[in-house]
């Protein structure tokens, strides 16, 4: 009788835990998606005409593999980086900055675009990852970039701000303004000052 009792014990208490488990993985939140924001946002107007800016590799290169590593990004979701192809695109006011400075200090409005690119012959970018520099006190200790992720048609921004994920990368790179360069043709790098 007592054994009989125990195991009719043990069944309720059975049922209760997978009832309760079936009835909390029915109600767990589903994670958010990403924030989207309107494609009438009006800091998109600022990167609809990039590929007019200064083309910084002329041929597309593979993404450097140690950034790659370095992702925060990864822990969670697929590399955005890995085994991708870069063409980065710099505007007027970092254009100096970027081609002529061993150790760049990029002036506030610079902006510089990376578009994801799937192989070396993609013309149409899967992604764009975009770093602004914002005035003074933005972000101090990180260089006062602000980071955006784009669609590769720059029509939705999925992303923005101070964003840790890139900011685990760039951080190596504070002595080159937070920028990695890594992109720059042998001649343009040799010719640095």
């Amino acid at each position: 009788m007592r054994r009989n009792l125990m195991v009719v014990l043990i069944l309720v208490a059975a049922s209760s835990l997978a009832w309760g488990l079936t009835r909390q993985r029915l109600t767990i939140p589903q994670p958010k998606p990403p924030e989207t924001i309107s494609p009438t946002d009006p800091r998109l107007a600022k990167f609809v005409d990039y590929k007019k800016w200064t083309l910084v590799n002329p041929t597309p290169e593979l993404m450097d593999p140690v950034s790659s590593i370095a992702c925060d990004y990864v822990r969670a979701h697929p590399s955005p980086h890995a085994a991708k192809y870069i063409s980065v695109y710099v505007n007027d006011v970092g254009r100096e900055a970027m081609m002529t400075r061993k150790k760049p200090t990029f002036p506030v409005g610079s902006v510089i675009i990376k578009e994801k690119l799937t192989s070396k012959t993609s013309t149409t970018p899967e992604l764009l990852t975009v770093m602004v520099k914002r005035e003074p006190g933005y972000d101090p200790n990180k260089g006062d970039w602000e980071y955006l992720v784009l669609n590769g048609s720059a029509t939705e921004i999925s992303k923005s701000g101070i964003l840790t994920d890139c900011q685990s990368c760039h951080t190596v790179y504070k002595h080159t303004d937070y920028i990695t360069r890594t992109y720059l043709p042998k001649e343009v790098a040799q010719a640095l000052k």
